[in-house]
């Protein structure tokens, strides 16, 4: 009798041993694809914000003006943000772009340049990273007049100490 129960728990255990690693194949199958599907968004993103932040990088640093191909590129920009981009980067961008035309001051500019720039960096790099735009706006600093702008977690205070009024308040 003590064979015959041995034997049963051995075939339980096996039987058990071969559910386990189904639902752990299963799961590396799913893993896969979640990853595969991942780098497939990832590669048309990167097609997609590498040209702009360049374009935009330019503008901060230099009196040059975006070339057609730059001007095309953020056309097409402004129409897949809203598919491929975060939330937080719609919403950055938006914001940046409502603002450039109402010709906000140098401080606004660099803050929602900076606030994309975080957007950008937690879709494309590390989304748990603790940079902050002092860090990612690093040389350019210089010409910035007042860097609680840059710390202050309240937009609309800075906008208010600048005496400026966005666009989105009116």
């Amino acid at each position: 009798m003590s064979a015959i129960v041995i034997a049963v728990i051995a075939a339980v255990a096996s039987v058990a041993a071969a559910v386990v690693a189904g639902l752990f194949a299963m799961a590396t199958r799913r893993f896969e694809a979640r990853l595969k599907r991942i780098d497939q968004v990832a590669e048309p993103k990167r097609d997609m914000y590498v040209p702009l932040v360049d374009m935009l990088e330019r503008m901060f640093t230099s009196d040059g003006t975006p070339t057609a191909d730059e001007l095309a590129h953020k056309r097409r920009f402004d129409t897949w943000i809203t598919v491929y981009g975060s939330n937080g980067a719609v919403r950055a961008y938006s914001r940046f772009m409502q603002a450039l035309p109402a010709q906000p001051p140098g401080d606004i500019q660099f803050r929602l340049y900076a606030d994309f720039l975080l957007e950008v960096r937690k879709e494309m790099g590390d989304p748990t990273g603790n940079v902050d735009r002092l860090q990612i706006l690093g040389p350019r600093l210089a010409n910035l007049s007042d860097r609680r702008s840059l710390t202050d977690p309240d937009l609309e205070k800075v906008c208010d100490r600048a005496g400026w009024t966005p666009p989105w308040r009116t």
